[in-house]
Formats: structure tokens, sequence, C-alpha cells
């Protein structure tokens, strides 16, 4: 056989493997809509999943439009991305009058450009006091691999330790750090970088006992992962998300927080903080990592930074970051000059118009009004979460749980009450993630959570 034909037939049993591979996966984790419209001679990838099978037109605020010329209240915000909402005037007139000077300043051509140097200024005051320099990028994952990179640089170590249930991203590296679900890891083209480890994150509810003893749990698991599996001044860096937002938008408890500070600082290692969906005011503050005990030496923030547009950014302190000497990392588009002027419009609405004060308070609300409906419909459920990044852990009446009943909670409000919720997710994908835009009001809350009551209802 030619080695063409060698070829070919590796790529036929590679293919046949993955596929074999697939079919392991739960059917809750892959696309909740499955068929791929053919748009002309061509079609769209299948490899992303799919809440919905709307194709949007226009979208405003809080709200999209479908090409069926219904309009949707909008609770996904493209995934916690959409902080100011869709086409904030102030987020639309910054790109539009930045894309009329200078759409692209590469960043390797020029010293810098006047939107990121407003940017640095911007992220210098509202990050910890220990963070003053700043790295951009283009997306969360990317700055998650740059964090990395540049931990392993500073420390001279490489061994990363992940939390079981974080989600960092989809490139090679970032599916080996993220545990959120079985789907984001497996089948995956080629083995997974070495040097990542998980541990336990305190699964309270979960595990159906106090928030301490899950702490002391998740603490002791943390300390054994010395003793069995890596000496403990071989890690360069902690990766942890302040609320584990694919994982089903679990808050970190202040004292397992505390215990992985307390570590870092006897064991000379780095905690990162990945700010990428909870950070940029979803919290109720500006940083979710502000409500815990001990600042963290790293902050990836990319998603809500910039109402959109494609922006990312590394922050940590001059010390730390000068571990990347010129010419060790780069990239084509990082801190794009249009990105920069909406995440500088961004920021600036989030102080104005006080969106960390409006998440807290919509997401008070709305938590208290969900608590009552499923406390007296599905009591074995959770709703849980901080300011505007909530989810409910759908359980049936037995506590088990259901992404069956997650499914048609979010089936029932999307073709009853034209509300859009984002698919399931958790390891059992049947957290139902509640991540609207910043600028949500009350009347707008009010009828999520009647929708959600309606579908539960109706179930």
């Amino acid at each position: 056989m030619s080695s063409h034909n060698v070829t070919k037939a590796l790529g036929r049993s590679m293919r046949a493997i993955h596929a074999e591979r697939a079919k392991k996966i739960p059917e809750a984790f892959t696309n909740v809509v499955t068929e791929v419209k053919p748009i002309g001679n061509g079609k769209h990838a299948n490899c992303y999943g799919k809440s919905s099978d709307l194709t949007l037109r226009e979208a405003s605020g809080c709200y999209v439009t479908a090409t069926n010329g219904e309009t949707y209240l909008d609770v996904t915000s493209g995934i916690a991305v959409l902080s100011t909402g869709h086409c904030h005037p102030r987020v639309v007139e910054a790109v539009r009058e930045q894309a009329g000077k200078c759409l692209h300043a590469q960043l390797n051509c020029f010293q810098s450009h006047t939107q990121l140097d407003e940017l640095v200024q911007k992220l210098d005051r509202i990050t910890p006091d220990n963070i003053d320099t700043f790295f951009p990028d283009t997306t969360g994952s990317q700055a998650i691999e740059a964090a990395v990179k540049m931990c392993r640089r500073h420390t001279g170590r490489q061994n990363i330790i992940c939390i079981q249930g974080g989600f960092h991203g989809r490139t090679t590296l970032t599916s080996a750090m993220t545990s959120s679900n079985a789907g984001a890891r497996y089948p995956s083209s080629t083995p997974l970088p070495s040097g990542v480890y998980h541990t336990q994150a305190p699964m309270a509810f979960r595990w159906g006992v106090s928030e301490e003893e899950a702490c002391d749990r998740a603490i002791q698991q943390f300390k054994d992962m010395f003793r069995s599996h890596i000496p403990a001044d071989s890690v360069a860096a902690i990766v942890m998300e302040p609320i584990l937002g694919e994982g089903g938008c679990i808050p970190i408890p202040g004292k397992f927080w505390a215990a992985v500070r307390s570590f870092c600082d006897e064991h000379g290692a780095l905690l990162v903080a990945d700010e990428i969906q909870c950070g940029v005011a979803r919290s109720g503050t500006m940083w979710a990592s502000d409500q815990l005990p001990g600042n963290p030496d790293v902050i990836v923030t990319a998603k809500g930074l910039a109402s959109g547009m494609p922006l990312s950014m590394v922050c940590s302190s001059s010390e730390i970051m000068d571990s990347f000497t010129p010419g060790t990392h780069g990239g084509t588009y990082m801190g794009n000059i249009v990105a920069c002027a909406a995440a500088n419009a961004t920021l600036d609405i989030i102080e104005d118009e006080d969106l960390c004060g409006n998440a807290k308070r919509q997401g008070d609300l709305l938590h208290g009004m969900l608590t009552d409906v499923f406390k007296k419909n599905l009591p074995a459920c959770d709703v849980r979460g901080k300011g505007l990044m909530r989810a409910i852990e759908v359980r049936d009446l037995d506590g088990n749980a259901s992404p069956e009943i997650a499914q048609k909670i979010r089936k029932h409000c999307l073709d009853n009450s034209n509300v859009l919720l984002y698919a399931p997710s958790g390891w059992d994908a049947n957290a139902i993630r509640l991540i609207p835009s910043l600028t949500i009001q009350e009347h707008e809350t009010v009828h999520l959570a009647s929708a959600i009551e309606a579908a539960v209802m109706a179930i």
C-alpha cells in the first residue's frame, strides 16, 4: 500500500475511533439542537453546542429578535459577555468612532495605542493593590494560556493545579485544565498535556453536608495531593474560578480560598483567579475574588470586559509579569484598538450606571423568587450563585439529578414565554445558568422568574 493510501486509511480509522468515543458522551453534554442548517452551498461546523434553533437578526438591551419575527428576553448575554446589554449606545458609539480612526494597531509594531493606555489606567484603579501590570489578548482561553506560561516562567516550575468542576477553555492546554463536564474534555483528538492536576472543590449541596464540612473535606484532599501525586514545591500555580461557571455557578467558599492562598504563600506558588465569566461586576463586585479573603496574584478577565468585542486581559504585578521578556509572548490581534475602545466604554458604563449594585439587587430578587418556586414544587433543587451569576441545579422529587427536567424548563421558557436560557451545564448537565446582562431591570427579572415558575408548574 502506498504511503498516500496508508495515510488515508489511518485518517478513516481515527475518524471511526472518535465517532465511537463520541457515542459514549452522555447526550446531555452534546448539542441541544443537533441539526446544522445549510447556508447556500455551505453549512456551519457542528462542533459547538447550541441552546436553540433561532437565527439572530438584531438585538438591543436584554432582548434579541430572531428571523422568525419573535423577540426574546436573552438570559444568556452571549455566555456572560454582554455586561452592558446588546448594543449599548455608548459602546456602539465608542466602536463606531474608533473604527473610523483605526481598526488595527498591532502591538509589535507600536509602543502602544491610546485606547490601550486608557484601559490600563482604568484597570489599575479597579484591580487589587498588588496588581499593576496588564497583558492584553483576544480570548479567555488565550489569556489563560498566557497566564500559565507566565507563572511557569516566573516560578521555574511546571505543575498546574485546577479545581474539579472548573472551566478554562477549549484549547488543548485549557481542555486539560477543564473538568466542568466530560464533554468538555473527551473525546480529544490528541493526548491532553501533562503537568495539570485537579483537586476537589467544596460541593456542600452535592455531598449533602454543611459548607464547613465540605470545606474541611476538600482542604484535606488538597493537602493529600502533595502526599500522593506531586511535591508541594513543584507547583507553579493554582488556577481557580472564584465562582465555577460552566460547572454550575458554584461559589468557592472563603475558607477553601484562604487555605489555597495560604498554601501559595508558604510554597511559592501563584494563585490565579479565572474571572473570565464571574468578573467585571457580574458577581455584584467588580471581581468575584473581591469577596474572598486574600488577593490573587493574577487575575484573568475576558467576556464582559468589552461588551461583546473580543478582548481578554492578564493582570498581575510587574515582578511576575516581567518574567515575559520581549519576544517571549504576543499575538496578532492582542489588545485590538476597537475592542479596547469598547472596554473603555464598558467600564465607564459599569461605574456610571452602578452595574455592580444592579447585579446584586436583581440577583438577590431573582434568587428569592426562584427559591420560593422550587421550595414549593421541586424541593430537592438548589438555587445558588452571586449577583447575576445564578444557577438552578435541577433534581427530581426523589433527589436525583435530572437533565431531562432542566431541558423541559428551558424549552418551555423559550416556547411559551419567549425567554432564552442557556443550555444546562454541570457534571450532570442539570444546572440552568441565569446570566443576563447586568443592565436587566426589575420588571425583566420578574418576567424571568415568572417564566421559570410557569415552566415548573407545567412539568
